[in-house]
């Protein structure tokens, strides 16, 4: 026994491990499961009072691949040929003729819409220098900036339909794009072509949005917590103000902004420490204009900041105010329910809120009532961030309040690139308008210097930095992005409103819920039914060996879900198929170990040293097999896509969590068997 306690000790951890990762899953079944039973008013309640629990659950369980829950896949095209059209220097009926060429001989064939294009002009005598190139430009270096463009478009378009994926609230969305213009979405549990057309076809709106009046916010959200405590008293009989030492005045009650912003549930300090980037919107021409981007980011580390971050001299400060340090976590919930969930920051007179993303769905949802939708203004918008960061293990979200009205929209935008400043060494972000939209933006921003502009694309706002002077010719820069990533995102949101390519759904298909159903109910009728068959023959053929064989194919099917859940990785049929694979593979290592057993035991050796040889000379096939299993798996999911990735997933879980199983587990069990004097079989 002491010979095998290792094993014993790294087999239960392993079994425990695989237990905690896959209970999530059941904890969202049954939760699904009561909530299924409730309507009306008890399932709103329902969700408000487990919404941690069911976000969690749902987070960390075993995915469901689009085959096996039902729902969307759908196939984009991004119109790069519309693209060319509108890149071009002159346009010709030549220059139409050709792309319609280049059009139709696109639909049937995966060639690079750019190669096509090129050998259609060569055909002709022409190049691309002809349509999109200057004299000193070579015609390498004008196919570099047409596929950059092509690139560009198609990163904008995968970016445009997350967006909306993921303010639709489909849970667990795949996209991904495929080849030079086409993108795949599968979006599981929906099931209307005509939402998700609506959903993904529609124009991309880029529009900047001045913040509301940060006053006026903390009323509003004053009004709301209000509203939730049952106060019925009138809103309007409450001023909020902010006085000179940054302290919330809400009728005779004072909150210091400390308390709102930092205290947490406990009444305590919360870790939430920021940093503010300062960004500089700089015109591109004489005009300098300096902004600073609200934007939040977030490190590991804890980031000081004179006016966000948590130091001895703010606590030492707020311990003056007893009312609000003293109270615990359920009196600060049952007195604050709205700043419970909404931190505010109010650095510099701001207002944003900061949301957990366990909190998000509910805030949602309260801003939707009735009741309080009257005590917000009608001008009034609450928009969420797209960037988020990390606190605690959690990611936190900025709530913003914006005007409803936008100043301009994005289609007064030419061009956006994102460069490296060469005088700083940081990156930036330069924005082009056109003539009307040089105009408007001059004046907006001559009107609200010292105001924020958020930059808001389908309601998520992206940015949204201070104006410090006005901007005049249309050229701006923006600075302050933490890296070339973040950068390169806002050059592709502010492109969104300029050289537009279309997208449009080329293919769909609806896999309706009651197939999912069918194919889990098969999938797991087969995976049952090939077990019990297994497990019947073992038993029938190897006695008490098989027993101990069988024990070890559902501890490694225990494993495989383990490690998959652990993973966040997907299930889907052919996954299923390659469990099934995995259980045959787990059963012949076994055959494989028995049967060298059985030929030392006919020889006459004893018992004890025939199960030591028969693992022993069994080791090298096994190892061989497995490989060479996994190599073919890791090359599956490598160079596979959809249905070949799910097989390969599995089958790699399988046959790693099969060495364990097969080569240990069964040999300690055996072993104990016969160091305890109990007689075992193989047949």
């Amino acid at each position: 026994m002491k010979k095998n306690l290792s094993r014993i000790v790294i087999t239960i951890a392993l079994i425990v491990l695989s237990v905690y990762f896959l209970y999530p899953t059941y904890q969202d079944y049954n939760l699904s499961k009561e909530l299924s039973k409730l309507t009306g008013q008890d399932s709103i309640d329902f969700v408000d009072k487990n919404s941690e629990k069911l976000n969690d659950a749902r987070d960390k369980r075993l995915k469901l691949g689009l085959d096996l829950k039902g729902g969307m896949y759908v196939v984009m095209d991004v119109d790069i040929v519309k693209l060319l059209e509108d890149m071009s220097d002159k346009k010709d009926d030549l220059l139409v003729t050709i792309l319609a060429e280049v059009k139709e001989a696109s639909k049937d064939n995966d060639e690079i819409i750019l190669e096509t294009f090129k050998t259609k002009l060569g055909e002709r005598g022409l190049n691309l220098k002809t349509y999109y190139g200057e004299i000193r430009d070579t015609e390498s270096d004008v196919e570099s900036r047409l596929n950059s463009e092509i690139d560009n478009a198609l990163d904008r378009a995968v970016e445009i339909v997350r967006n909306r994926v993921d303010q639709y609230g489909v849970a667990e969305p795949q996209i991904q794009k495929i080849g030079n213009s086409r993108i795949i979405v599968e979006l599981p549990g929906v099931s209307n072509p005509e939402e998700v057309r609506k959903l993904l076809e529609g124009t991309a709106l880029l529009e900047f949005k001045l913040v509301y009046d940060p006053q006026a916010t903390v009323r509003v959200m004053e009004a709301i917590n209000k509203i939730m405590t049952g106060d019925t008293s009138s809103v309007s009989d409450t001023t909020v103000t902010l006085d000179n030492n940054d302290s919330l005045i809400s009728g005779n009650e004072s909150i210091s902004k400390t308390d709102t912003s930092k205290i947490n549930s406990a009444g305590k300090k919360d870790s939430l420490k920021d940093t503010k980037s300062v960004t500089e919107l700089k015109s591109a021409g004489k005009d300098s204009v300096n902004k600073k981007d609200t934007s939040t980011k977030k490190t590991s580390d804890s980031v000081k900041n004179t006016d966000t971050a948590v130091t001895e001299s703010d606590t030492a400060a707020d311990e003056t105010d007893t009312s609000q340090a003293q109270l615990s976590e359920e009196e600060f919930r049952e007195k604050f329910p709205f700043f419970a969930m909404v931190s505010l920051n109010q650095e510099s007179g701001m207002a944003d809120g900061y949301v957990k993303e366990s909190d998000k769905d509910k805030i949602d949802r309260l801003l939707k009532r009735e009741d309080i939708k009257t005590v917000i203004p009608s001008d009034l918008q609450f928009a969420w961030s797209k960037k988020t960061f990390e606190s605690e293990g959690e990611e936190i979200f900025v709530l913003y309040a914006v005007k409803k009205d936008a100043e301009l929209t994005g289609k007064v935008i030419v061009d956006a690139r994102a460069n490296i400043d060469p005088t700083s060494n940081t990156p930036v972000v330069t924005m082009e308008m056109d003539s009307e939209g040089a105009s408007d933006w001059s004046r907006i921003t001559g009107a609200n210097i010292n105001k924020r502009i958020a930059i808001v694309l389908d309601n998520v706002v992206y940015s949204a930095p201070v104006v410090r002077s006005k901007i005049s010719g249309g050229s701006s820069q923006i600075e302050g992005m933490a890296d070339v990533p973040e950068a390169k995102l806002l050059e592709i949101v502010l492109k969104a409103g300029a050289l537009p390519a279309p997208v449009k759904i080329i293919e769909e298909r609806s896999i309706g819920p009651s197939l999912g159903e069918d194919s889990i109910r098969s999938g797991i009728l087969s995976s049952i039914a090939a077990l019990i068959l297994v497990a019947l023959f073992m038993i029938f053929y190897y006695r008490v060996g098989g027993s101990v064989a069988d024990v070890a194919v559902i501890i490694n099917m225990l494993f495989i879900f383990g490690i998959m859940a652990s993973l966040k990785a997907t299930l889907t049929l052919p996954g299923i198929a390659g469990l099934i694979l995995t259980i045959g593979m787990s059963v012949d290592t076994n055959v494989l170990i028995f049967e060298r057993i059985r030929e030392e035991i006919s020889l006459g050796k004893p018992i004890k040293t025939a199960i030591e040889i028969g693992y022993k000379k069994a080791f090298s096939a096994i190892i061989d097999s497995h490989i060479t299993g996994l190599i073919t798996g890791i090359i599956l999911y490598q160079f596979g896509t959809g249905p070949i990735q799910g097989f390969a997933l599995t089958l790699i879980f399988g046959l790693l969590a099969n060495l364990f199983t097969g080569i240990v587990i069964t040999h300690f069990i055996i072993e104990i068997f016969i160091e305890k004097g109990k007689k075992v079989s193989f047949g």
